[in-house]
């Protein structure tokens, strides 16, 4: 399907990596339910929810990614975009795809004609056999949904809540995020960001980032001093 190759190919650049292999599973379950789903044989709906900077939106990408890889058809769609640029009348005939990705779902909470478009989407995919992949930053029984049938529907799914890390925990993401980009982050190096550049993860991804471009051109490794000068320029 044309429609999920530009929705992916848009969402990307190419400094982004969103793969499993690179997300730090706080929980083994949780890992090992995504694999499974991703075969699309037998789980049909995956709900994620966590905070903000738990890694929704990697785990979302990567989910599409893989299943397409697999010859799947695929839509990747992030509602807090979406609302902004288009009507509720875009999430018609998204049922033709084997599987949905909609990120940001309180993007919706409180629209009444997103709501209503929404719980008649889940239900087109559902008759269609399509499968359902939805992050949140509450779990159902906490949604700021206002519509009661699309409530109802998100209760069906299977649930999972992904952890604010610790700060231990982001030393080992960003180590991990920088040897998938072929970079060598030792713990000085991993530790110095966290403690000069804050502990959001976004924006610690966007620090890595921009490093991950300044190292690739000044075929430099990353060193504190180097970090120093990039960001101090930047």
């Amino acid at each position: 399907m044309s429609v999920a190759k530009t929705q992916l190919t848009l969402r990307l650049s190419p400094q982004e990596i969103y793969h499993f292999d690179n997300y730090l599973f706080a929980k083994t379950e949780t890992e090992r339910a995504l694999e499974s789903f991703c075969r699309l044989d037998n789980l049909d709906f995956l709900y994620l929810y966590g905070e903000t900077g738990t890694g929704k939106t990697h785990l979302l990408i990567a989910c599409a990614e893989k299943v397409q890889k697999l010859g799947f058809r695929v839509i990747y769609l992030s509602l807090a975009e979406l609302i902004q640029t288009s009507e509720p009348a875009v999430l018609q005939s998204l049922e033709q795809a084997d599987l949905l990705c909609l990120d940001d779902l309180e993007a919706v909470a409180g629209n009444k004609e997103w709501e209503v478009a929404l719980f008649h989407c889940f239900n087109r995919l559902h008759d269609a056999k399509g499968s359902l992949l939805v992050s949140a930053e509450h779990n159902p029984a906490n949604s700021q949904i206002q519509l009661p049938d699309l409530c109802s529907r998100l209760a069906t799914g299977l649930v999972y809540q992904l952890t604010t890390m610790s700060d231990e925990q982001k030393q080992q993401a960003l180590i991990l995020q920088s040897q998938k980009r072929g970079l060598t982050m030792n713990d000085d190096v991993a530790q110095y960001l966290l403690r000069h550049y804050g502990r959001d993860m976004p924006a610690l991804m966007s620090v890595l980032q921009q490093l991950d471009k300044a190292s690739l051109q000044a075929k430099r490794k990353l060193t504190i001093p180097f970090i120093r000068q990039v960001l101090a320029s930047g």
